[in-house]
């Protein structure tokens, strides 16, 4: 049984990383995408309660997402063990004993705690701590207590994780510190947005950027700190320990960049679900537009051949006969066209640039993964 729900939920998610994409249609089956009595369809249609049928876009990712959150939830449930109690209501948080309201963290490590998620209701409240600090942003920046804590707004995550309260001031200092402590149970936290909306809040002190004046400065969307929705990757801490977990030193470039910048290097794969979650692409764009630490000049110009945004265009023709977004970086090169090849192989602009290569890689086969 945990089988067949480990493999539902792995479907679940293949299925909306598709609906993601730029082509899915407005209204959708889940016939085109789940066979009927198949463990993903079960698992849709036991959270829904009905199955998808001419179901709008919108709807539908919602739905799968519900069903995703019922499979967690079981597969949690089925085998790991309890997560060490949280501090009681009545005694105060560690990382705030000792420490005036506002304050802000420092790079000492706080006491060890249990990783907890915030409930539904937590997440409002957390939007709404958000929003008044919009209003006033030379307010007090430490999450309420009953935020991080209280039985109303979070819940204890089993696994027996535990997080201490620090600062990181790159990706890579996050994603190395959250990488190892969420190995365990990475394979049920990646979807869970109330586990990544509770961290967002637990380490808000110390990740969130500030004026020179000590004020906040705050993203304008909440999807940074709060991850509720669809676009996991535009959350500082799950894109940092994402970027991390699947390219490693290939995405050296963007680790290394502060926690909460999106450069323009980072911004078009960090606004595209499909284009984050790709295997090769993002690899691809630091290859050809990064050398020596730094951007090369010129990829973001719209008009400039063989650009980032020239790229995105050409994407867009070529995934009609190639899985461009499953494919490794060795093999989007051999068929992108040969304006590409100048920007590939140094800090500066080659002239000597080859022709294009032979397309291979055909949709389903050389650089594909499922």
């Amino acid at each position: 049984m945990t089988g067949q729900r480990t493999g539902a939920l792995a479907r679940l998610r293949e299925i909306r990383d598709e609906l993601g994409a730029g082509d899915a249609p407005r209204r959708v089956n889940l016939r085109d995408y789940a066979a009927p009595g198949s463990a993903a369809w079960d698992a849709f249609v036991e959270a829904s309660g009905q199955p998808g049928h001419n179901v709008r876009l919108n709807t539908m990712v919602a739905r799968i997402n519900q069903a995703i959150d019922a499979l967690t939830s079981r597969l949690l449930g089925a085998g790991a063990p309890p997560v060490a109690a949280a501090p009681p209501p009545d005694a105060p948080s560690p990382h705030e004993a000792g420490r005036p309201a506002g304050a802000a963290a420092d790079d000492a490590p706080g006491e060890p705690e249990g990783l907890r998620r915030l409930t539904s209701g937590g997440i409002e409240y957390a939007r709404t701590f958000l929003a008044g600090l919009r209003e006033d942003p030379a307010g007090p920046i430490e999450p309420p207590r009953e935020l991080l804590y209280g039985d109303a707004y979070s819940a204890p995550f089993p696994g027996e994780i535990e997080v201490e309260r620090r600062s990181f001031r790159t990706r890579r200092e996050a994603a190395e510190y959250l990488a190892p402590r969420l190995e365990p149970v990475s394979h049920l936290v990646v979807d869970q947005g109330g586990v990544w909306s509770w961290l967002g809040m637990f380490y808000f002190p110390g990740i969130v950027t500030r004026r020179d004046d000590g004020a906040v400065r705050l993203s304008p969307v909440d999807e940074t700190l709060i991850m509720s929705g669809a676009d996991r990757q535009r959350h500082y801490l799950w894109s940092a320990w994402r970027l991390y977990v699947q390219h490693g030193e290939r995405a050296a470039f963007l680790l290394d960049e502060g926690l909460t910048s999106f450069t323009r290097i980072a911004r078009r794969p960090f606004q595209q679900t499909r284009a984050f979650n790709s295997i090769g692409l993002v690899p691809l764009i630091l290859r050809l537009y990064t050398g020596g630490g730094r951007a090369k000049p010129g990829f973001s110009a719209g008009d400039a051949p063989g650009g980032l945004d020239h790229l995105f265009r050409v994407l867009d023709q070529l995934e009609r006969t190639y899985d461009v977004y499953g494919m490794e970086p060795d093999a989007l090169m051999r068929v992108l066209p040969s304006e590409f090849r100048a920007w590939d192989g140094g800090p500066g602009l080659r002239r000597d640039a080859g022709a294009a290569a032979a397309p291979r890689g055909m949709r389903g086969s050389e650089g594909a993964r499922s």
